[in-house]
């Protein structure tokens, strides 16, 4: 099953009904995609082989306001709890928190802790954006975005078993390599984490994954002096099936270059990522590489056993927006010498206003994309926010008030501003109300996002209220249309109707099989 990295057929072909709001998975989210994982990450050790990081990058996924040095930036927490999929509280869980410190694709570790006996848990972050991923052996990771001041709620499902080897080019056994669990999500979100990681030292090349979630994934595996390599979309549907896999670790290609800026001068201390690119049927998607360095005094920079197929060369230095520069790698011996130009981007500037047109002062706004990770800004007494340094192509923004969001869709050109208003959906007379239960068992403290799609110019309005003791969860003040309804990071989505002055009720259990699609919910 091993997946050559010029591979062109769609990468994900998604089975029917698992593609679900809130969840993140992978593709075929569709209009209502809301968000675009246990050891740690590697992304530490992958560091290691890479120079030293001198480059200026700035963790913009940090609220932080005047000249607030990073370390200055206020620690709030965020707590939740973790189930199974029958409704019992999960304890020994490992939760690790990930934000974007090192470059906006670059997923790094920011915390990480177990669960107590009743499957809770208390972060203390930087006030900020993180991506949440809950993993313990014998159940599929779940993965959720969350900001700080959050109470999140995180369901994990008995996982299906992957068992494969990993070889070398003359399909000897790798001894020494690293497997990862991936998943992938549009360019308009942020880079997910990987779901599971480990390292392998063996005689025969073989690994076992225990861990995997209920959507498609992709298997890569690394190795030092290598390229990566990445199989085809796996998806295990029913717990305890078992994947095999085969895996071939090439020797890559060098890819060489300089970095410059608009001027033509050569920038020096630039970040260096490597990300192979493939087709993902709806569009195509990214699976970061391993593959870093850094420019020295000429703005020369140098990528050893990058994937051949597909790659996107990222630059990152605090100064310009990410930067990108894509190349086919059809024969190595091909290579030439490449050229990344480091832009200055371009701007959103707007309003973020209450349901009634009013200003919001002190609003907490959030960008997403795959280059940028998470850019947060807090809108000043009058409302008004900007956004610089932001490179081109559709990025999503929200917009934060209680438990309530706006998101939508922005276009950045490249040295222009976008004018955007943004704004809280408002109130209505309607509501809906229900019990969230795992088996019959209610669920305490469980988030549940219910999303309707307003259009391309209102967004995605988008609710998180919590259920009680008794599992009931209740939302009022709701506009009349149709809304989808989700268990946060179960595959539990239904949908339902609510008119004005009217009460709908929308039972769920999350034991239960889903009736029908996220997709056929929203469409």
């Amino acid at each position: 099953m091993h997946l050559p990295t010029n591979q062109k057929k769609p990468f994900f072909r998604s089975p029917a009904g698992w593609a679900t709001l809130g969840t993140v998975p992978v593709l075929a989210l569709g209009a209502f995609l809301l968000w675009p994982s246990a050891s740690q990450s590697h992304a530490a050790d992958a560091l290691d082989a890479s120079p030293d990081v001198r480059a200026k990058y700035v963790n913009r996924g940090l609220f932080r306001s005047g000249d607030e040095e990073p370390g200055d930036v206020e620690a709030r927490a965020i707590t939740g709890r973790v189930y199974s999929i029958d409704g019992q509280p999960l304890a020994g869980v490992q939760v690790s928190a990930t934000s974007f410190a090192i470059a906006g694709n670059l997923p790094t570790t920011a915390a990480s802790l177990e669960t107590d006996a009743e499957g809770r848990f208390e972060m203390r972050l930087p006030d900020g954006s993180y991506q949440l991923v809950a993993n313990k052996s014998g159940y599929g990771p779940s993965f959720v975005p969350a900001q700080t001041g959050e109470s999140v709620s995180l369901v994990m499902t008995k996982s299906g078993i992957v068992r494969g080897r990993v070889l070398d080019a003359d399909r000897a056994p790798m001894q020494r390599f690293v497997v990862d669990v991936l998943t992938a999500a549009p360019d308009s979100f942020a880079a997910p984490m990987p779901l599971w990681s480990k390292r392998f030292e063996v005689t025969d090349g073989t690994f076992e994954v225990d861990q995997l979630p209920a959507w498609p994934v992709v298997i890569r595996a690394t190795a030092v002096d290598h390229a990566p390599a990445f199989s085809n979309a796996i998806y295990i549907e029913k717990p305890g099936d078992t994947r095999e896999v085969e895996l071939v670790l090439g020797e890559g290609c060098v890819l060489e270059g300089t970095v410059k800026d608009g001027a033509g001068r050569p920038l020096v201390d630039v970040f260096i990522d490597a990300e192979a690119r493939f087709a993902g049927g709806v569009s195509e998607v990214s699976m970061e590489a391993a593959s870093r360095a850094e420019s020295d005094e000429n703005g020369h920079f140098r990528i050893e056993h990058a994937p051949s197929g597909k790659v996107v060369i990222r630059g990152y230095d605090g100064e310009h927006a990410p930067s990108t520069v894509v190349v086919e790698m059809t024969d190595c011996k091909l290579a030439k010498p490449l050229e990344l130009v480091m832009s200055d981007g371009g701007s959103i500037t707007g309003v973020a206003r209450k349901g009634d047109g009013t200003p919001l002062p002190g609003a907490r706004l959030t960008l997403m994309q795959r280059a940028i990770g998470f850019v947060n800004v807090i809108a000043d007494e009058e409302g008004q926010f900007r956004f610089d340094s932001i490179p081109p192509g559709n990025t999503r923004l929200e917009l934060l008030h209680g438990n309530q969001r706006t998101s939508t869709s922005v276009r950045v050109e490249e040295g222009g501003v976008t004018e955007r208003d943004i704004t809280i959906h408002p109130t209505g007379q309607g509501e809906i109300r229900g019990r969230i239960t795992a088996g019959g068992t209610p669920l305490v403290g469980v988030q549940v996002l219910v999303a309707a799609n307003r259009g391309r110019e209102q967004g995605l309005d988008i609710r998180y209220p919590v259920t009680d003791k008794d599992g009931v969860y209740k939302l009022a003040g709701l506009p009349e249309g149709h809304y989808a309804v989700n268990v946060v990071t179960s595959a539990k989505t239904e949908g339902v109707q609510v008119e004005t002055g009217q009460v709908a009720v929308l039972d769920l259990d999350i034991a239960e099989p889903q009736k029908r699609s996220a997709r056929e919910e929203v469409e």
